[in-house]
């Protein structure tokens, strides 16, 4: 699709097609693709299938006040401390809370779905089967879900993690 645009612009800036001809070429283009993209997704076989909300990690401005926040409003008790200075907050069994000094201060920083039999490199395959770019973290010091981290990007540019199901920070 890249390819198309660019000769298209290339057409148009050597004078060889109009304004016109441009848009209505760029927008056939891009019809194409939209009706294209819903048969794709429909027939493909799933990366890997979601079990659990992992969990959630806030960018928040001061870790201890938001702890505190959190634990005296939701009762939540610190699990874990990772050594890239957050902490993270029980929720039940099988999630938690991440708090962050990341940038950004009051936004989600990215969010982890936990997964069976996880495995960053083949997951980094099977997402890229998909179309999908993953990045993984192979930092010892940000080990704190049990090995490598895998990172992706949802359509709207969400960070999402991907875990072992289970993992408690």
């Amino acid at each position: 699709m890249t390819a198309t645009i660019d000769a298209l612009l290339d057409q148009f800036e050597a004078k060889k097609i109009s304004r016109r001809e441009l848009i209505g070429s760029l927008l056939a283009a891009t019809s194409a693709l939209t009706i294209a993209q819903p048969a794709q997704a429909q027939s493909a076989t799933p990366a890997t299938t979601g079990r659990s909300m992992n969990h959630v990690s806030l960018s928040v401005s001061d870790v201890n006040r938001s702890a505190d926040f959190y634990s005296r409003v939701l009762g939540m008790e610190i699990i874990s401390r990772p050594g890239n200075g957050g902490l993270n907050m029980g929720l039940g069994d099988e999630s938690f809370l991440g708090l962050y000094e990341f940038a950004n201060p009051g936004s989600m920083h990215h969010l982890c779905i936990g997964v069976e039999n996880y495995d960053a490199d083949a997951l980094a395959a099977k997402l890229a089967d998909h179309g999908i770019e993953a990045r993984i973290n192979r930092d010892p010091a940000n080990r704190t879900s049990g090995g490598d981290q895998l990172y992706f990007n949802d359509p709207d540019g969400i960070s999402v993690q991907l875990a072992q199901h289970g993992y408690l920070g």
